[in-house]
């Protein structure tokens, strides 16, 4: 079946009716990717080798896709091998933080409310990060304890694991998956804290009736509680779930820029703290050559990065439960903006988020 077909499917489908969620988290999930993106963007720490190989070896490797199909993989370099781009990266936050559900395929928390789809570009200096609507209407396939079907993007980490949600991304974009990688949102207030906060621009006045918070116009200074509070609120945003993603991707911003320029790569204790803060928070597939993706990205920084959102279609209710409409166009477009490692067309049709304001 071809892309364009599986994509015209999709909004043609009657969606399953699921439990909502009663503490949606997946917004302060992604912040974590932030933190990630400065382990890969470094910049001048990542010149000596033996800082490089100290907290390379210190990340925790899992057989997370061990239920992927041969078939259905990404060629990967062999061990030894130099990194080389094109590279697409997808990155899932869990949102198991006591370690109370059971363990699936070596990674603890199987309910996934954070999906973002790097493309680093063949010449490593530029990275397109894509976030995926947790409530995106997509067929996911069998695996797992599910047989196949309609459902909600994030059920697909609960049902069968990690390697069922790459699937489900795979199959969605027609495109292959090099890396995995599952976070951790424990790490957040210890992140923002440890670069001593971020500052934040608020184009509006919010009220959120949820936390029984004011968000009023202008610039901001948020701890890390803070952070997990202002990225966390639906309720008061005109575009809910979509203005919460772009919250999270201004504070990724905001994070990564701090963490840069603030004085934390220059401060040793700082940037031990933050580093072991993300290192803690990420489980990584057991294939996943960690220090030669550090030396790749050696030349990134905070300009290279352009965030955006996979389109959508707007939103369709059964049985009471709210999905998100997926565009069948967009993603296609997408997907073949990631295959041809070429976005000028796609940008100019479904133009990136502006990541530097606030919402």
């Amino acid at each position: 079946m071809s892309l364009a077909s599986r994509a015209s499917r999709q909004d043609d489908d009657r969606p399953r009716k699921t439990k909502k969620s009663k503490s949606p988290r997946w917004a302060r999930l992604c912040l974590i990717i932030g933190i990630v993106v400065v382990v890969l963007a470094g910049g001048g720490w990542v010149a000596a080798n033996q800082v490089i190989n100290h907290y390379a070896d210190e990340v925790h490797k899992s057989d997370i896709l061990g239920g992927v199909p041969q078939n259905e993989r990404a060629s990967v370099p062999p061990s030894g091998a130099p990194v080389t781009g094109p590279l697409n990266i997808l990155m899932l936050g869990s949102d198991n933080a006591d370690g109370s559900r059971a363990k699936t395929q070596g990674v603890d928390g199987q309910r996934s409310d954070s999906i973002i789809l790097f493309h680093i570009d063949k010449s490593f200096q530029h990275v397109y990060a894509f976030s995926i609507e947790r409530d995106s209407y997509v067929r996911i396939p069998a695996g797992g304890s599910w047989q196949g079907g309609k459902d909600k993007i994030n059920a697909a980490l609960q049902y069968g694991g990690p390697s069922l949600t790459l699937r489900t991304v795979q199959d969605l974009l027609g495109i292959k998956i090099n890396y995995a990688a599952v976070v951790s949102f424990s790490a957040l207030i210890k992140a923002v804290d440890a670069v001593g906060g971020v500052d934040v621009n608020v184009d509006k006045t919010t009220y959120d009736n949820q936390f029984k918070r004011t968000w009023t116009k202008g610039i901001h200074h948020l701890t890390g509680m803070d952070a997990e509070y202002y990225v966390r609120q639906r309720h008061g945003l005109a575009a809910g779930d979509y203005d919460r993603m772009k919250r999270q991707q201004q504070v990724i911003r905001a994070l990564v820029a701090k963490a840069t320029t603030g004085g934390v790569l220059s401060n040793p204790y700082k940037l031990n703290a933050l580093l072991e803060t993300v290192i803690g928070s990420v489980t990584v597939e057991t294939t996943t050559p960690v220090k030669d993706l550090v030396f790749a990205s050696r030349s990134l920084g905070l300009g290279a990065v352009t965030f955006s959102t996979m389109p959508m279609n707007g939103t369709i209710q059964m049985g009471g439960t709210d999905y998100e409409r997926v565009s069948s166009t967009g993603v296609e477009a997408l997907g073949k903006a990631i295959n041809s490692d070429d976005f000028t067309a796609y940008l100019k049709k479904y133009p990136p988020n502006d990541a530097s304001h606030g919402l």
